[in-house]
C-alpha cells in the first residue's frame, strides 16, 4: 500500500522502470495488451491503483488522488522512472507531477486532456452535479492537491517540461476531444503526436500499432 492509501502492482524484474496510470473509473487491466509486449527482463512495471480504484479498498476517490498516487509511487521506488505512461486522467496526473517534481525520463500521454479543470467539468456534467455541488467538488479537488484548480492548467505546465513526450489520441474520442492533444503537442518543447482514427477513447490502448509506437518511443527508437 502506498502512503496515501493507493496501491502499487509490480511486474517484471528488468533494470528499466515503467509506471502505468489508468484514467478515472479505469483499471490496470486496460493495459493488458501493453503488458503482453513488455519484456519482463527489460522492464520492471509499476502499475498505480489510486485510492478508490483497482486493488484499493476505499470506495471513494477523487481526481486529485491520481496525482497523489503518482507522487507516492515515485517516493516508493526512490528513483526516476524511465517512462511514465498515462491514459486520460492518468496522463494529466503525469504532466502535473513532472512539472512540479520531475521523476520521468520520458512521458507517454494517451487520450490525455489539456486541462484538469476541463476533466473536472466533464466529470461534474457526467454525474449531473448542480452548481453548488460542483463548487464543493472543485473545492475538494483543491484541498486534495493543495492548489487552486486554475493553476492546474496542463498547457501552461507543459511548457516547462523538457523531457521527450509522446501524445497518442484518436480523432473519434468522444470523452476528450483530439484538439486537446493538438494543443498540448504545441505546448510541449519536445513532443510528437500520433493521431489514430476509429479507436475511440479507451480501445486505443488495445491496438497493436499503438502498442508498437509506445514501446518504440520508450526505447528511444523511431515512431511511425
Amino acid at each position: 500500500m502506498l502512503r496515501g492509501g493507493g496501491m502499487l502492482s509490480i511486474h517484471g524484474r528488468g533494470h528499466k522502470k515503467m509506471l502505468l496510470v489508468h484514467g478515472w473509473s479505469g483499471w490496470i487491466g486496460q493495459f493488458e495488451s501493453l503488458f503482453a509486449e513488455v519484456d519482463p527482463d527489460e522492464y520492471t512495471v509499476y502499475a498505480v491503483h489510486p485510492l478508490g480504484h483497482g486493488e484499493s479498498s476505499s470506495e471513494q476517490s477523487h481526481p486529485g488522488r491520481f496525482i497523489e498516487a503518482v507522487l507516492d509511487a515515485h517516493d516508493y521506488v526512490g528513483k526516476p522512472f524511465d517512462v511514465g505512461i498515462g491514459h486520460s486522467l492518468g496522463a494529466a496526473a503525469l504532466v502535473y507531477v513532472e512539472a512540479m517534481d520531475p521523476c520521468f525520463r520520458r512521458l507517454v500521454l494517451v487520450s490525455g486532456p489539456a486541462t484538469i479543470e476541463g476533466v473536472l467539468d466533464r466529470f461534474a456534467r457526467f454525474v449531473n452535479l448542480g452548481g453548488r455541488s460542483k463548487q464543493l467538488f472543485l473545492q475538494g479537488m483543491e484541498a486534495t492537491v493543495g492548489l487552486a484548480v486554475d493553476r492546474l492548467d496542463l498547457l501552461a505546465l507543459a511548457t516547462s517540461i523538457q523531457k521527450p513526450a509522446l501524445l497518442v489520441h484518436d480523432d473519434s474520442d468522444r470523452e476528450v476531444p483530439v484538439e486537446e492533444a493538438r494543443r498540448l503537442n504545441q505546448a510541449f518543447p519536445n513532443s510528437c503526436l500520433v493521431q489514430t482514427s476509429g479507436y475511440g477513447h479507451s480501445r486505443i490502448l488495445q491496438q497493436p500499432d499503438v502498442i508498437r509506437d509506445i514501446l518504440a518511443f520508450a526505447r528511444d527508437t523511431a515512431v511511425r
